[in-house]
Parts: C-alpha cells; structure tokens; sequence
C-alpha cells in the first residue's frame, strides 16, 4: 500500500491465485486473506480492489485504531470432510450442527427467505474442516451459506462460528466503521463496504460478536445473486441480531430432541438437469403421503433439495436413536432406460406395466473414517426405477453389515410410485 499526501492509503491490486489442495469429499470454493509480496505482477483482468483507507481515522467504539495493514487475497479450493465428529473441535458436532442451523434461521427476519437450493447452500452448517495442526492455515469455523430473498432481491449470506481463547482484537483502519459493547460484555465489530474483482463491485455488510464465552460469529452479506433483482440482504443491525443470537454459542446447550444432521445427497456421478421448486413441491406432497408401514424416520420425507450433481435428493435417518442406518431417495431425469436383462453385478430388472423399469440390487462393502484405516462393513438395498420419460428414482437402504435394510415391498412402493415421475 502506498499513502497519498492527503493522509489516505491506497490499496493496490493485487493478483486472485488459486490453490489446489487435494483432501476428501467434495469441493469447496472460499477465500482467504494474507499479505501480497510486493513482487506480486499486476493483472487488470485479475485483480481485487477495495476502498482507499483513511489514517489516523476515528472509529466509534474505539479507544486507539492501528494503521491498516497490507493484505492481498488468494484463492483456495479445498475439500471438507463429510462427517461432523472431529476430534480437535470437541466443542462441535452434528447435533450442534442442527441446532445452530435452527437458531439462525429463528434469527432471520421475517420476510426473509432461503433460496431453494441444496442443503450445503440451505444455511445447515458444515463440519470443520482439517484438524488442530492445520487452525492457521484453513481456519476453525463452521459456516452455513444461502442464497437470501426479500421480496424481488435478492443477496448472499454467510454465518461463520469458531470457538477461540484469543483476546478481543485490535481495531485496525479499514477493518471495521464502529465497534459496539453490549452489556453482557460481548463486543461487535461492523462495516458497510465494497470490493472489486475483475473490475466488478460486490456490496458488503459484515457484523462479527466476540462473545465472552469464547464464541466468535461472524455474518457477511453481499448483493450476489442471481435471477432476481440484487441487494445486500440484512441490514448492520440485522446482522448484529445473527451474530449476538444465544443458539450461536458454543457453549450453550444442545435443545434436547436435536436430531443429527441427514446424511449428504449425491446423484451419481453424472450432471442431471435441475428440477425447479415447483415440481419439487409437487413430488414432497406425494412423498409425505407414502406409508412407511411402522418405519421409524427421523425426519418425515417430503423434504427433497436439490442435489450437489443436479436433480432432487433427501436422506433421513431410520431405526432407533444412535443406529447408522440412512434411506435416501434421489431422482433424476434425462436418464435412458436401461436394458431389461440383468447385468453381471446382481442386479435383477423386470419391466412394469407403464413401459418403466424396475432393477433391484443388495450389496455389502467396507468403508473406513478419515481417523481410521479400519474398515466397517456396511449392507445396503437399491430399488431404482427409470421412467420412459427419463425420470429415475433410486430408493436405497444402507445399515451396518449385521442389521435389516428396509424392505423391498418398502423400497418399490417409494420408488415405484407414478406420482414421482418429473413428467
């Protein structure tokens, strides 16, 4: 950075990089921010702007501002872990998971929607990514994500929560416009700003609480969107009202009857064309009415997301409290109907009276944890039903290798179902 004579320091452009860092799961696009070499090459087709910093500078709330600080931005593209338990965040779990999802969405307005989309962009927390060796190099938090609407605009939300032993930080020109003490001794940082990547400028509100029991939330709004008109999409104070919400903090109980979050939605390994929220209202009333015949769920079905890979997915959880036992429906369309002979992999097929086809397949394997090399063996049923019309619907089953999946008279009647053809 550079300082002008009258007293503003400008903030150069720095050049966007991208690392690859190669882990399980799936991937996840975010930014994280450190200082830029004064080598750095300059790209005007590349590059990350932010306003001109003014020092010294008043800031309300603040006793002594620090002079702002070099900063450069780089790109990281990472993959998460797909469960909640990790041992170096034993403050975290997947139950708190879904009570930290419940608590911020009490806390949204009430004219404020969440975009249909999967449950990864639903606002449901993540897990934490990596383990205590690697806190300053990916971070400590968890954080849920969406898309928000009200009325004809829309914007992007993110709520990030870490559980940290450090002080109240400094305040820093640039970093914040005020600083607010609350009464119970909980300190928020705001700022109302804007940055430019690739000549293109983004709106941003952030409001971040350093609670006194150790939690740090952090709420960001920007006006990306897309489809509908764009806007930030809470105020300061609303955001103020997300980070101070007590379902935030770390240490506050989990609400007794919390369930564990559902299990993660994949259709397969091929892209399937989106279906809109409409038809998926429409397939959630004719799932939600479908005997179970006594099968215990832990959440009703009917509530189908779209799928990271395209389609519509939901998984829930069976059998008594604690079982790793999870049914999970997927439906895709664009799919060719499959030959009716049944191949080498023990699949049997038989073909029903609308001309669609129905394959049915059990299976045992291992999978192992990302603590562990050891294998657990699982058992699982398929029922997959493909229309002429290109809809599939792949009902599976999974257990451990010692318990009962589902029934196959269940698996068909779900998966068999007319009223789930997108058609």
């Amino acid at each position: 950075m550079g300082k002008d004579p009258d007293g503003t320091v400008s903030h150069r452009k720095v050049v966007l990089t991208c690392v690859v860092v190669v882990a399980a799961a799936y991937g996840v696009a975010g930014l994280l921010f450190g200082p830029t070499p004064e080598s750095a090459p300059q790209a005007a087709d590349n590059s990350y702007v932010t306003p001109p910093v003014q020092f010294p500078v008043r800031i309300p709330g603040c006793d002594i501002v620090e002079p702002p600080r070099d900063g450069g931005l780089s790109g990281v593209v990472f993959g998460v872990q797909e469960g909640y338990d990790n041992p170096a965040y034993p403050w975290f779990s997947g139950r708190r998971a879904m009570a930290m999802t419940d608590a911020l969405r009490a806390a949204l307005p009430a004219d404020a929607e969440i975009a249909f989309a999967s449950p990864r962009a639903s606002l449901v927390f993540q897990p934490i990514l990596g383990d205590d060796s690697r806190r300053d190099e990916f971070g400590s938090e968890t954080d849920a994500r969406a898309t928000v609407l009200r009325g004809d605009r829309a914007g992007a939300l993110r709520v990030a929560v870490r559980q940290s032993a450090r002080p109240v930080p400094p305040c820093v020109a640039g970093a914040l416009d005020e600083r607010r003490a609350l009464a119970d001794g909980t300190v928020v940082d705001v700022q109302d700003t804007w940055y430019e990547m690739n000549r293109v400028r983004t709106l941003s509100r952030t409001a971040t609480a350093y609670l006194p029991d150790g939690t740090v939330a952090s709420a960001n709004a920007t006006d990306e969107a897309a489809g509908r008109a764009a806007a930030v999409p809470l105020t300061v104070d609303e955001l103020v009202t997300i980070v101070t919400t007590p379902g935030l903090r770390v240490t506050v109980p989990i609400p007794p009857g919390t369930p564990d979050p559902p299990g993660r939605c994949i259709t397969g390994l091929d892209r399937s064309p989106e279906i809109d929220e409409a038809r998926a209202r429409r397939m959630n009333a004719v799932l939600a009415a479908i005997p179970l015949d006594g099968l215990r769920v832990d959440r009703p079905l009917g509530a189908l997301l779209p799928a990271d890979w395209g389609g519509l997915c939901q998984v829930v959880r069976t059998g008594e409290p604690g079982e790793d036992a999870l049914l999970s429906i997927q439906i895709t369309t664009g799919q060719s109907l499959p030959q009716q002979d049944s191949p080498d992999d023990g699949t049997t097929s038989r073909r029903l009276a609308d001309g669609a086809v129905l394959a049915s397949r059990e299976s045992r394997y291992g999978v192992s944890g990302p603590a562990s090399s050891a294998l657990t063996m699982r058992r699982s049923r398929t029922v997959t039903v493909t229309r002429p019309s290109g809809t599939q619907i792949e009902v599976t089953s999974t257990v451990a290798a010692a318990d009962e999946p589902v029934s196959w008279a269940l698996l068909e009647s779900i998966a068999a179902n007319p009223g789930l053809d997108v058609s």
